[in-house]
């Protein structure tokens, strides 16, 4: 049942009426984004634009490829005729970041020719968007890139502390959250996608490794653990929530109670940690969205409607009270800044439209 409260606050509207217009958001988001930062000579997206001189910078990082690539894929599976095009092309733009080097291709920070420098968090990213661009298609040339871009992620991982992988190919010298949780959920997934028990192996091994080393006593996992064994105790939400999605699918793949209890209590230690009860969220949305979209993974499993409930408060809050007159959006999804924005990152942009086509497509398949 929906809180009164927050109904009669406006925050949620009661199950009669009409859900909040998350398509539309999601179509107008993507319209501005592509507006400021296409750049059509390349037929990729600029890392941010200076609004002042109206300058785009150079192609995105590959993190903010993943975000924006992932967002056109939900895009697509709700609105096909309009973005299933533009989501393929851009899939195939970006192969000009795959980048061979040590006997192993993967995803360039930078399109190349250049001296590689690859992120494994990065590449985990591209895994699962890569992996919606081949269900939405169905093309197996997309399974195949994702399944190409799990091995160069897992070459990530050694031995040393006893398993895990690491951040960045360059500078081993720590194991984070951010590479082995998006790791686990690329296995579980591939897993579901391929039938081969392998991937759900890695999963169980890396899963394993990560809770012993990462999480803490409430649930909720830390950043990285060093070379030294020192433990980064700084939470980033997206942490926690690539957490809550492996629990959530290994529930799914395995029928195992646990998983979704564990999954659970991540999240509600999560939403302890970086939600308002007016729905702002105190984090970057380039980590936030990740939550929500782990939350409305969990309410498909446990049907709980809170999670529905947290999700749209959340997302009318970041509608109503975090977009300028423009249609942009600022880095953090809990505060303004109270002066216009003077650029535009595509991390900032393409992480409420992926949100927000995801809770469209959540609201079409009910």
């Amino acid at each position: 049942m929906l809180s009164p409260a927050l109904v009669a606050l406006g925050l949620l509207l009661p199950a009669a009426a009409e859900p909040p217009p998350f398509r539309q958001w999601g179509a107008e988001t993507q319209e501005v984004l592509h507006k400021d930062l296409w750049l059509p000579e390349k037929k990729l997206y600029a890392e941010k634009i200076n609004l002042e001189t109206g300058k785009p910078d150079h192609p995105s990082f590959m993190w903010g490829v993943g975000v924006q690539l992932s967002a056109l894929a939900a895009a697509a599976a709700v609105e096909p005729d309009k973005y299933l095009t533009p989501m393929r092309d851009y899939a195939d733009a970006i192969q000009v970041y795959w980048w061979e080097h040590k006997g192993i291709a993967g995803f360039d920070v930078q399109p190349g020719p250049k001296e590689s420098d690859r992120y494994y968090d990065d590449n985990a990213w591209l895994v699962l968007a890569l992996a919606e661009v081949f269900e939405v298609t169905k093309d197996t040339k997309f399974l195949d890139r994702s399944a190409a871009t799990f091995r160069f992620v897992m070459s990530g991982e050694d031995d040393k502390l006893g398993g895990g992988l690491y951040w960045r190919e360059l500078e081993k010298t720590s194991k984070n959250t951010c590479t082995n949780a998006p790791a686990i959920v690329s296995a579980l997934r591939l897993h579901q996608l391929t039938k081969d028990d392998k991937h759900l192996d890695t999963a169980k091994r890396v899963y394993a490794w990560t809770k012993s080393k990462l999480q803490d006593s409430d649930g909720l996992y830390w950043d990285n653990i060093n070379l030294r064994e020192r433990v980064d105790r700084r939470k980033f939400s997206y942490n926690s929530a690539l957490m809550i999605r492996a629990n959530c699918l290994f529930h799914e793949i395995t029928g195992e109670a646990a998983y979704l209890d564990e999954a659970k209590r991540i999240a509600r230690a999560a939403e302890k940690q970086w939600i308002a009860e007016s729905g702002a969220m105190s984090d970057t949305g380039k980590f936030a969205h990740l939550l929500l979209e782990s939350l409305l993974e969990l309410h498909d499993r446990d049907k709980d409607p809170h999670w529905h409930e947290v999700v749209t408060r959340c997302l009318v809050h970041l509608h109503d009270k975090m977009r300028d007159p423009n249609g942009r959006y600022p880095q953090r999804w809990d505060r303004t800044w109270g002066r216009p924005m003077r650029e535009l990152m595509l991390l900032s942009q393409a992480s409420p439209a992926r949100i927000y086509w995801l809770a469209a497509r959540e609201i079409a398949a009910r």
